[in-house]
């Protein structure tokens, strides 16, 4: 077999794999459907009673199953973001940002700086005042009030809520950086809160380690239908949560990130046409 037959094939399994996924993110909505009308039907057959509320029996099925979706759901979920990653929009939007950040020049931070500020001040301005003016007010009767002037009480409502607004976080490394940054500066130590995070990122699995530890499992002897549609009923919130977590994931890859490595790359390539024109 020659290296063209065998990157053909790959490319040929690869495309088989991505139209798998994409069928089960498209059909998500039909199995859940699917899945509910399943259950539907073992309650309609099925003599059906509410647990105690404080019973321990209750307490410890609900923890259980919350464990296992929590488990579930974000598992999935970063599963449905890794997918989301593949699909052609991100890559689109990946690919424009990319090649907006390689035209910014490293002598380019100080004005690039500026831009920032200049636009936060700018985007600022124009959110009070399209607030202001989705609330019936004018740009005068706004100043009038931020000068001292007397307004009524449902008046000073919507002026001291456009007063409050704050200007967007946005700065050089927010927008040369492909991942969200929390930190305050750019050049703050990241290491500092490093193992914070990873305490943050552990405490979920911790909390269920320490569940699963601690659980003592009898297994049921009378395995009767009843026991069994019980057991299905309750089982069958997993797979409805998986879906969405998955689709959750790839969604939020698909739509607001692609979007979000857009609206960078157009403010950068508006920066360099500026500094173009400098």
């Amino acid at each position: 077999m020659n290296d063209s037959t065998f990157d053909k094939e790959l490319l040929e399994i690869s495309s088989m794999v991505k139209g798998g996924y994409s069928f089960f993110i498209n059909n998500a909505g039909k199995a859940i459907a699917l899945i509910t009308l399943a259950v539907s039907a073992l309650i309609i057959f099925a003599d059906i009673s509410l647990s105690d509320f404080g019973s321990s029996a209750f307490t410890t099925t609900l923890a259980a199953m919350l464990c296992a979706s929590y488990i579930i759901y974000f598992s999935l979920e970063d599963s449905g973001e890794r997918l989301g990653e593949r699909c052609d929009e991100y890559k689109e939007a990946l690919s424009k940002y990319k090649a907006a950040r390689a035209a910014v020049g490293a002598g380019n931070i100080k004005e690039l700086r500026s831009f920032c500020l200049k636009y936060s001040r700018e985007e600022l301005s124009f959110r009070r005042s399209n607030y202001i003016a989705e609330a019936g007010y004018t740009e005068e009767e706004y100043d009038a009030y931020c000068k001292g002037g007397k307004v009524r009480l449902r008046d000073r409502y919507y002026f001291s809520k456009a007063r409050r607004m704050r200007a967007v976080k946005l700065t050089p490394a927010l927008l040369l950086s492909g991942s969200t940054l929390s930190s305050s500066s750019e050049l703050e130590d990241p290491s500092k809160k490093k193992y914070l995070k990873a305490l943050l990122n552990l405490l979920p699995s911790t909390l269920c380690m320490i569940f699963t530890v601690s659980v003592i499992l009898n297994v049921r002897g009378d395995l009767t239908p009843s026991v069994v549609i019980d057991g299905l009923i309750k089982l069958s919130a997993l797979p409805v949560i998986g879906f969405r977590g998955y689709t959750a994931g790839y969604s939020f890859v698909k739509d607001k990130k692609s979007c979000w490595l857009e609206t960078k790359a157009r403010l950068l390539s508006i920066f360099s046409e500026e500094s173009a024109g400098d």
